[in-house]
């Protein structure tokens, strides 16, 4: 990652536009679960972009880009939060700014926040390996929390399938966190 720094730190227009693709879809994802508006969510990521880009001369190679890149995205929602406010919630400019505080304080730290992205987009990428019947009976255990029989019953198909299915989807991400744990983290190269 200090090689990226470096890069966009001389000015390499090729180097930030791949950082720019790498992370798009990323940031707004982040930055949307702040403002809760995919187009408001868009500009800020072009805002936070053309942020690194104008202060490029001041970057630090030893420090996490992806941090720095996040805080700043992070830093700027919660500025349009405090903005739009009024427009958001009836309220007086005190228990706007208040509002604000809380949702700064109450998140969790920047580095958390992209560990979790990374994480989602490791496990979709492991779910596009499966058969979608497969995938869907483990969403269903995993993140509807449903019992294997009820599983079962709402696809048509036995609990000795369920637990197929569970155990097949189990062993992909078993695999693929054994192979990204010596290689990268969620596909990202480790670079020392």
């Amino acid at each position: 990652m200090r090689e990226i720094t470096l890069a966009i730190k001389a000015g390499s227009e090729d180097v930030f536009r791949s950082v720019y693709r790498a992370e798009y879809n990323n940031l707004i994802y982040f930055v949307n679960s702040y403002t809760k508006n995919k187009l408001d969510a868009e500009d800020i990521v072009q805002e936070t972009m053309l942020a690194i880009w104008e202060s490029r001369d001041s970057l630090d190679p030893y420090r996490n880009f992806r941090s720095y890149l996040y805080t700043i995205a992070r830093n700027k929602s919660l500025n349009y939060l405090r903005d739009n406010a009024k427009r958001l919630k009836d309220c007086s400019l005190q228990e706007s700014e208040n509002l604000i505080s809380s949702l700064a304080l109450s998140s969790p730290s920047v580095e958390e926040e992209i560990n979790a992205l990374e994480l989602r987009e490791f496990v979709e990428r492991v779910y596009l390996s499966l058969p979608e019947k497969v995938v869907n009976t483990f969403r269903m255990s995993r993140q509807e929390g449903l019992t294997y029989g009820k599983i079962a019953a709402k696809l048509g198909i036995t609990t000795k399938v369920v637990e197929y299915h569970i155990s097949i989807t189990l062993k992909a991400l078993r695999l693929r966190l054994g192979r990204s744990e010596n290689n990268s983290y969620a596909g990202h190269p480790v670079k020392e």
